[in-house]
């Protein structure tokens, strides 16, 4: 029962290693895709058995069959990691231009906000201003005659439709930035959604590097064991089958038939 556990561990593994570096050696070569696919696939496939068959014949295979194999499986180990680190890189990639695209469409929110709030500050400095200029010249206007006092109320007159004009574009201006932050608040539940990238980000802040150097070194991380534990398990398989033909040895000698299980014979006719 373990050696069945083992080998589907083994396929699955392998199964994925060879699909995740076949697509990304498909894509490296995307103008001949089909035919890279068939390629890389084959080798693949070559590959487990070549290790498949050092692992049980090492003894009875000629030196340089032995040596020209062994180099073989090391190559394409790398470039089976080549093609799963292009194609997780690939990945990363398509995340990252939507996340940038996105993290750049939240930073001109908030420049924008930073414009029109300077604007708003600008504006109430203004407000006050007028107002303060507006309560001075009321305090002069019962010491004046009608003929000087003209010119007071027209400027009075005048600074009361600038107040309104600057309250109007107040107005505009808090209506705009209640529209940015809404689209603020759309852009981070969209990027909410993206769990990978938004991970990613939290890793580099928390190591304090850049987000693409984080992106490498998992990607090498998983590549360093990906190919080599599909190779493994393939081994490993290969051992529990020996094991078990191992276990099972039938001599016969003279028309007698022993079995021996384990070490002990069980029965002989």
């Amino acid at each position: 029962m373990f050696s069945l556990i083992v080998g589907f561990a083994a396929l699955v593994v392998a199964g994925c290693a060879a699909f995740f570096s076949v697509q990304g050696l498909a894509t490296l070569y995307s103008g001949q895709f089909i035919a890279v696919c068939i390629m890389a696939g084959g080798l693949e496939f070559g590959k487990l058995v070549a290790a498949s068959y050092l692992h049980r014949y090492w003894k009875e295979t000629n030196f340089l069959l032995k040596t020209y194999l062994t180099i073989a499986i090391l190559i394409l180990m790398g470039i089976t990691s080549l093609g799963i680190f292009g194609f997780l890189t690939s990945a990363y990639q398509g995340s990252l231009v939507e996340f940038s695209q996105k993290e750049s469409e939240q930073n001109f929110i908030i420049s924008q906000k930073d414009i029109l709030q300077k604007e708003l500050d600008g504006l109430d400095l203004r407000i006050k201003t007028l107002n303060e200029s507006r309560l001075s010249q009321e305090k002069r206007l019962p010491q004046m005659s009608s003929k000087a006092a003209a010119p007071i109320y027209e400027d009075i007159k005048k600074s009361g439709e600038e107040i309104n004009q600057i309250k109007n574009r107040t107005n505009l201006i808090f209506s705009e930035i209640k529209d940015l932050d809404y689209k603020s608040l759309e852009l981070q539940k969209q990027s909410g959604k993206q769990k990978d990238i938004g991970t990613l980000k939290y890793a580099s802040e928390l190591f304090k590097t850049d987000l693409n150097t984080i992106v490498k070194w998992f990607t090498i991380a998983i590549i360093l064991v990906f190919d080599p534990l599909a190779i493994c398990l393939v081994l490993a398989y290969n051992s529990t089958i020996k094991k078990k033909d191992d276990d099972i040895i039938i001599e016969e000698s003279n028309n007698i038939k022993t079995k021996v299980l384990n070490g002990n014979v069980k029965y002989r006719n």
